[in-house]
């Protein structure tokens, strides 16, 4: 069934939500007027997906019959769970539960991609200024779990974002040093994805192999013991920001993102100055015969906490093509 899907017009309010394993984001948007004040609250305070964005519109001076919301699970057909949550999206159920005209849903790391092109130089921050070659993009980010997206052809009339679930491919490293590391992450996992490790509990058990303790700690603990200047817990940033490099250099081989690699995410965020951007920038250029290739790749760091908001916003006006469902009372459309 054909649905109608036209760019929304300038009077229409929109829900925008950024629905991650740890928080939840919302905001009200129109088109003429952009995003208002966004608002951010744990998602353990709500019981399911319905819940939040319930809790959000009771907030409002008045409902809104459009929403687009932008997941951290992959988006297609059928009642899924996401990665890092035990809450399940349901996009039909939803839509009726919610009282909603239309509903857009696509993975956060699309809608994330998307808003890209929307970067200034106040949004960013250059770690390497590079030499573009193409308009396909690269976004990487760790935070409860290890999200990507690609964005082809940035800024011209076929702009559109290829999602992936690359975080969960298998972990693959060519160094002794890190024997006990993997294979204290086989013992707990079975298989070790890149996920594992690239994420905030990644960096707990990073810091854990390398201070020699017990327990895992928190991510946010270890970027305040780097910060502080402790020496196993600025080892442990290192390796991340190495292995991040190292992960980030194979995708950008993969998808051949010559036009810039963008860095976001939460354990970043916590990072901020401890992060190792020579640890990264070495692993990433070091890819054998296409060492030369990989050092001219521009690379940034997203300031920007509303980037998803930012494509959710491009994806409505119809400024690029992103794959996720849109559902109406006529039917649910699958979008590639």
């Amino acid at each position: 069934m054909k649905i109608d899907n036209r760019p929304s017009d300038g009077q229409t309010e929109w829900l925008f939500a950024d629905i991650g394993g740890t928080n939840a984001r919302f905001c009200r948007w129109r088109p003429d007027a952009g995003c208002e004040a966004t608002s951010r609250s744990p998602a353990d305070a709500f019981g399911n997906l319905a819940d939040a964005v319930r809790a959000f519109e009771d907030s409002q001076p008045g409902r809104m019959t459009h929403a687009a919301l932008a997941i951290a699970l992959p988006v297609r057909e059928g009642p899924a769970q996401m990665t890092n949550r035990g809450w399940t999206l349901d996009v039909p159920a939803l839509r009726r539960t919610l009282g909603l005209q239309a509903l857009n849903v696509v993975n956060d790391f699309v809608a994330a991609a998307a808003g890209v092109p929307s970067l200034d130089g106040q949004a960013a921050r250059t770690l390497r200024e590079g030499s573009p070659r193409s308009g396909n993009l690269l976004l990487i980010g760790p935070g409860t779990g290890l999200g990507m997206a690609a964005l082809f052809d940035a800024g011209a009339p076929g702009e559109r974002v290829v999602a992936s679930e690359g975080g969960h491919m298998t972990f693959a490293w060519h160094e002794a040093a890190l024997d006990d590391l993997c294979n204290e992450a086989r013992a707990r996992w079975g298989r070790v994805s890149w996920e594992r490790l690239l994420s905030g509990s990644g960096l707990g058990l990073l810091y854990k192999w390398q201070a020699g303790i017990e327990t895992l700690a928190e991510a946010r603990d270890v970027s305040s013991r780097a910060a502080q200047g402790e020496p196993a817990a600025q080892r442990a940033v290192t390796w991340f920001s190495r292995l991040l490099g190292a992960c980030a250099g194979d995708l950008c081989l993969a998808f051949g993102a010559d036009g810039g690699v963008w860095l976001t995410g939460g354990v970043l965020d916590g990072l901020d100055a401890s992060f190792d951007a020579d640890a990264f920038l070495e692993a990433f250029d070091d890819k054998g015969r296409h060492a030369e290739r990989q050092s001219r790749v521009p690379v940034r760091r997203v300031l920007a906490r509303d980037l998803a908001f930012r494509g959710l916003a491009r994806i409505t006006q119809g400024a690029c093509k992103a794959p996720g469902l849109f559902a109406t009372p006529e039917g649910i459309e699958e979008r590639y």
